[in-house]
């Protein structure tokens, strides 16, 4: 009797140890009063603490206003996510809902794989999504045509996160010690220029020429380069971002061939380096090594830099007022001194964009609840709020980003209001393509320019004057006569890009619009 007491004891005592530990099944209520059981959605990306905790604000909207679905978001480092992600898929019973899809990845995901769902039937039947209302590039970064195999038409596989820009910003605390004034007049009537260092005045409304760039970073600079306490005219120049304002493309309309051996890359690519070797004026090659551009922006010790309209939250953290400026132009004469001379003709104030899609498991349980939450999360006029007023991003809605975006004071914790310029962020959206990796099956013909082993260092020998030692230093477009030097250079770096390219060119097919 005492063994089976015992035995009846630890019975009832697991019972209550495994009851205790059993996890309640969310329920909901239903229109007609009835207690249903949850249907639980999974999502999955990455981001930044910030970024996390926008998406977890949304979701809790989204499991508000359908309360039929529990949202469960993991994330990870971005480093981590496709290799994650690719584990998954290995697995499929891992495999989340809702996840990522990063612009530059799309392009081999669509062929090499089936995990998402084309979602084009239910935008079709939506009540929320307006097609013509959301950024075109956004949309067509993530459609597919299985019939004629042509990427950028065709069904949808994924909605924009966002669709962002590579922006100048400017750190205005510094460029008034500069003893510069800042004015804002958009027709140029009062102010012609971008930046006038005869009278120290930046006029936020209207672009630099690069010439103009120049002088107002050599205005607002303090130290020489490198040094620890050193104030940088810019911490950073993306070659994308001068390579097309010039008028040029890394790849054929095509997007098979490779386009770097001309005159307009070789004049991009200088310009870049010589805002170091020549004007001094940006964080060198090693120093660019050591510390990232964000890093020191952040820090004060840049009087600009190129972010992200997704660092802004991060950027609300900093002590200092800043704002963003229209990127710089090409002036027409090609002479860097000049800061008179006008625009180029072909020229624009043109940048790079960024995407990332969210789309939706082939095989999910549920499609209908997992495109209601990638729609909420890219698309739904509460949601798209939220996340522009959080910091997140430019409005997907082209209505949004329009009108109210440019007005609406933003939650910025220091009551700043950062940024103000932002009509900045819409004019590049309409002006600028995709960065061109994601363009490609891989990116890996893209990469081999920054290789930087000491066997080959790229276009590192170009920008950087530490190069002689591995190699020799080079330069590749002569400012006085106006050509392209060192032609050998170049071509050969084009040939071993198109090299890498042609492995697997065949594999997609761009529709040339």
């Amino acid at each position: 009797m005492k063994k089976f007491a015992l035995l009846l004891t630890g019975i009832v005592l697991m019972l209550v140890l495994v009851g205790c530990g059993k996890k309640a099944t969310p329920t909901y209520t239903d229109e007609e009063g009835n207690v249903q059981q949850k249907t639980v959605l999974n999502f999955f990306g990455w981001g930044s603490v910030e970024e996390q905790r926008i998406f977890k604000t949304m979701i809790a909207e989204f499991n508000k206003l359908y309360p039929k679905y529990q949202v469960v978001y993991k994330s990870v480092t971005a480093n981590n996510y496709i290799t994650t992600l690719a584990s998954y898929k290995n697995n499929p019973r891992n495999m989340p809902d809702v996840f990522y899809m990063p612009d530059v990845s799309f392009v081999q995901w669509i062929y090499s794989t089936d995990i998402m769902l084309d979602l084009t039937p239910y935008i079709e039947k939506s009540t929320v999504f307006t097609l013509d209302n959301v950024w075109r590039e956004g949309i067509r970064a993530y459609q597919f045509d299985k019939n004629t195999q042509k990427l950028g038409v065709g069904g949808i596989y994924a909605l924009p996160k966002d669709l962002g820009p590579n922006m100048l910003v400017y750190n205005k605390n510094l460029v008034l010690e500069a003893g510069v004034t800042i004015v804002s007049d958009k027709e140029g009537t009062e102010y012609p220029y971008g930046y006038d260092p005869e009278r120290k005045i930046l006029n936020d409304q209207i672009p630099m020429t690069w010439a103009q760039f120049i002088a107002f970073c050599q205005d607002t600079k303090k130290g020489e380069l490198d040094q620890s306490d050193a104030i940088v005219g810019i911490t950073h120049y993306p070659l994308e971002t001068a390579y097309f304002s010039i008028g040029g493309d890394f790849l054929s309309p095509d997007r098979k061939t490779v386009t770097i051996a001309n005159d307009k890359f070789a004049e991009a690519l200088q310009f870049v380096a010589d805002l170091s070797n020549k004007f001094e004026v940006m964080t060198t090659a090693e120093g660019q090594s050591s510390q990232a551009g964000f890093q020191r922006f952040s820090s004060g010790l840049a009087v600009s830099s190129f972010v992200g309209a997704w660092d802004t939250p991060e950027l609300w953290h900093v002590d200092f007022d800043w704002d963003i400026l229209h990127t710089p132009v090409p002036n027409q004469n090609g002479d860097l001194t000049d800061w008179r001379d006008g625009y180029r003709k072909g020229a624009g104030s043109i940048s790079y964009l960024g995407s990332v899609g969210i789309a939706v498991y082939s095989k999910t349980k549920d499609p209908e609840g997992a495109y209601l939450l990638a729609e909420f999360l890219t698309v739904h006029p509460y949601a798209q709020r939220i996340n522009y007023k959080l910091g997140q991003a430019v409005p997907n809605l082209i209505d949004m980003a329009r009108g109210e975006f440019l007005t609406e004071e933003l939650e910025d914790p220091k009551g700043w209001n950062r940024p103000k310029n932002r009509e900045v962020y819409i004019k590049m959206i309409e002006s600028s393509p995709r960065r061109p990796q994601a363009n490609t099956y891989t990116d890996e013909w893209f990469q081999e320019m920054w290789d930087s082993s000491t066997d080959s260092l790229k276009l590192f020998r170009v920008w950087s004057k530490a190069a002689s030692a591995y190699g020799g230093h080079v330069d590749v477009w002569d400012w006085e006569t106006k050509q392209r030097i060192n032609n050998s250079f170049l071509n050969q770096l084009e040939d071993e890009m198109q090299e890498i390219l042609d492995r697997t060119k065949d594999r997609y097919t761009w529709s040339v619009e």
